[in-house]
């Protein structure tokens, strides 16, 4: 594959002529790549497959693995992973059996598959002479990737040339795989999801020499590189801009080719973006954890793929497609570059789906946006006026108690406190209550998990346990069946006050109020509200109000017919339905015999809204056949009249009322309805010899 790059090469040693945009200058230990050399046909690369994602995994930003598809086992047939780089690399290591492996290029040959993992961990082990770092930046529009890739020296190579490198990679292409069941997880409606496949590579496929390589020295290097849309042939892949990456890494050179071992590597940061003047969009959207709270913090990653850098601007934030807030942001992101947008919210107890959208940038609408989905756990809350709480902690297991043990957490995952594993009791049922208290600071939330690793909870045939928290006033906090399954989790919060407190949880639907409990909240909007007030006996009264969104519920189906006919309604945008003739179903078939309303009543989430629909019954106008002919039937514009000696022409709708009236005394006659509303007329002739009514229908 032909490949158009530019190159510019910028030295910069330790003078201070300049300064690094992306590498860090402190030493770092060696990364590591392993090039996993596999193949369609071949039955036990997915075990292969299956550790190199482990040790990926396992050492998260610092372990990258590439498969590359060669010889006997790589097909030819779709999907066609073959590459004239990836067969020159597997040749350079003498690959003749797969899977084998290279790690770091730190051997001459390829490794087997039990051997990737320790020499990976032997690899991080050891400093690095440099570090590597980049950005990709893609034009959707062109396909066009501008790599930028640094090279920092922290330490002096064993030889004076160095070889900076760049792949790239794709993720999520399905297709056949041998033996794919002892990987399971990339097995996808019976076909394999083939994960970091060598694509291409951008430098030349040894590498792209670089000098000095001494301490204290950075080199920048950029590519500019057209995405193909498809590689290989015959059968190519499509290659997707959202499933592709980059890497970058630095090696050495042995014996001329091909070039050993890897110094370094390192996945080069990469975004989308166009020629545009303004081209927001949203890279990734994050709601950290915060536990016993309602209160949430969504931080929102902002990539500027425009030509103008943004100054403003606007998000709306939507729960389950309910729009709950806008949000107008004000500062700096120049062009091709990322930042976070921070946006306080509150959302209720349960799961949801979030959906942040971009509809303004700089002043000018845009639209862009992400969903995510979010679950937010109840939590059970103790009122106390002390600096902390004593809770006990009840736990009755049943025959296996081997298989029980439990954990109480603080919000930093400290463990406060643990139980288990409990002993064998004799007897079928046998129990055996087991306490234990625990001090927690006021102020604090805790969460309490209790697992079972038979995974049938502590309960039913072998005995009837259960779990329980309760407060220093012996209030049951959590009361926990046993039949949990393999465990069940609670969330505690310890909160102060000097004031008793009574916290009321309501929902109500969008359009009503809450008029209860003294509280007087007036068409609130769709989402989670909190209010408080303080009653006249001291008692602080704290509502937590959920508005659910009402249904938009619409109606499809003919509203005109002529007597004696039938339609069919349909109903959608709730769950359920009742229609003013008794039905329940979302579909039903009437016959009027006069003009009828029809109205329905759609519920979702318990609310309810209500649509009608008018359907409207012609009765009374009957065609009258006399010796008349009336065409084209039915009709774009022109219809053309014959009748002997027409003395008069009217054009009726359905209802009756008169639309237009000619008086004539011709045989024939040519009629323009081209400005006709599309519909059911009747035309009526008068003639000598008598009427005729035909029904005819404009287009």
């Amino acid at each position: 594959m032909k490949k158009n790059f530019t190159l510019l090469l910028l030295l910069l040693a330790s003078l201070g002529l300049g300064a690094q945009q992306f590498v860090t200058t402190e030493p770092q230990k060696r990364n590591v790549l392993l090039e996993e050399f596999t193949g369609i046909n071949c039955q036990n690369c997915p075990s292969g497959h299956l550790i190199a994602n482990q040790i990926t995994s396992a050492y998260p930003d610092r372990a990258w693995s590439v498969n590359i598809h060669s010889g006997s086992y790589a097909p030819m047939y779709y999907p066609n992973f073959n590459t004239d780089d990836g067969e020159a690399i597997s040749n350079g290591f003498n690959i003749s059996s797969w899977p084998k492996g290279v790690v770091n290029r730190s051997t001459a040959e390829g490794l087997s598959r039990t051997d990737w993992g320790p020499h990976a961990g032997a690899q991080l082990e050891q400093d690095a002479e440099c570090n590597v770092a980049g950005q990709v930046f893609i034009d959707a529009e062109t396909r066009t990737a501008s790599v930028t890739v640094e090279v920092y020296y922290t330490a002096n190579s064993s030889v004076n040339t160095n070889y900076i490198n760049v792949i790239m990679l794709q993720d999520n292409i399905m297709g056949p795989q041998s033996g794919s069941s002892a990987n399971p997880e990339q097995c996808v409606n019976g076909q394999y999801r083939h994960m970091h496949a060598f694509r291409d590579a951008i430098t030349p496929t040894w590498g792209d020499a670089i000098s000095p390589t001494t301490a204290g020295t950075l080199i920048t290097k950029t590519y500019t590189y057209n995405i193909p849309q498809t590689i290989g042939s015959p059968n190519g892949i499509t290659v997707d801009l959202d499933d592709i990456y980059f890497l970058a890494f630095v090696t050495e050179q042995y014996q001329n080719v091909p070039t050993r071992p890897i110094l370094n590597v390192n996945k080069l940061v990469s975004f989308q973006g166009s020629s545009q003047a303004i081209y927001p969009y949203i890279s990734d959207v994050m709601i950290p954890t915060a536990y016993c709270s309602n209160d949430k913090e969504i931080k929102v990653t902002v990539t500027n793929g425009g030509m103008q850098s943004l100054s403003s601007m606007k998000f709306q934030i939507y729960v389950d497609d309910a729009m709950v807030k806008t949000h107008d942001w004000e500062g700096n992101i120049a062009s091709h570059n990322i930042s976070y947008v921070e946006i306080p919210i509150q959302i209720g107890a349960g799961e949801h789906d979030i959906m942040v959208k971009i509809v303004e940038a700089n002043g000018v609408s845009f639209e862009t946006s992400k969903t995510v989905s979010l679950t937010v756990d109840e939590w059970s809350e103790i009122m106390t006026s002390s600096e902390e709480e004593n809770i006990t902690i009840e736990v009755m297991q049943d025959k296996y108690g081997l298989q029980t043990t439990w954990e109480l957490k603080s919000s930093d995952n400290t463990v406060l406190a643990c139980g288990g594993p409990y002993g064998y009791l004799p007897g079928s049922t046998a129990t055996e209550l087991h306490q234990e208290n625990v001090t927690i600071p006021a102020g604090e939330c805790v969460k309490f998990t209790i697992y079972d690793e038979g995974g049938n909870g502590i309960c039913c045939q072998f005995g009837d346990g259960y779990y329980r928290i309760l407060d220093s006033n012996d209030n049951v906090v959590v009361d926990g069946a046993g039949d949990f399954g393999s465990e069940a989790s609670h969330l505690i919060s310890v909160v102060y006050s000097e004031t008793q407190t009574n916290t009321i949880e309501a929902t109500i639907c969008e359009g009503e109020d809450y008029t209860e409990n003294g509280f007087n909240v007036i068409n609130p909007e769709v989402g989670y509200h909190e209010e408080q007030y303080t009653d006249d006996n001291g008692v602080l009264q704290i509502l937590k109000l959920t508005v659910v969104a009402k249904p938009e519920v619409v109606i499809e189906g003919s509203t005109q017919i002529f007597e004696g006919e039938s339609v069919t309604l349909t109903a959608s945008g709730a769950e359920t339905y009742l229609w003013s003739t008794g039905e329940t179903s979302a579909t039903i078939v009437v016959s009027p015999a006069e003009t009828t309303t029809y109205v329905v009543v759609g519920t979702k989430e318990g609310c309810e809204s209500e649509a009608e629909i008018t359907v409207n019954v012609t009765v009374g106008i009957e065609e009258v056949f006399v010796n008349a002919s009336i065409y084209p039937n039915p009709t774009e514009g022109e219809l053309k009249i014959d009748c002997k000696q027409m003395r008069e022409i009217i054009i009726y709708k359905p209802n009756g009322q008169v639309v237009e009236q000619m008086v004539l005394n011709a045989d024939e006659y040519i009629m323009d309805m081209s400005n006709y509303d599309s519909g059911i007329y009747f035309v009526k002739i008068v003639s000598e010899s008598g009427d005729a009514i035909k029904k005819i229908v404009k287009m």
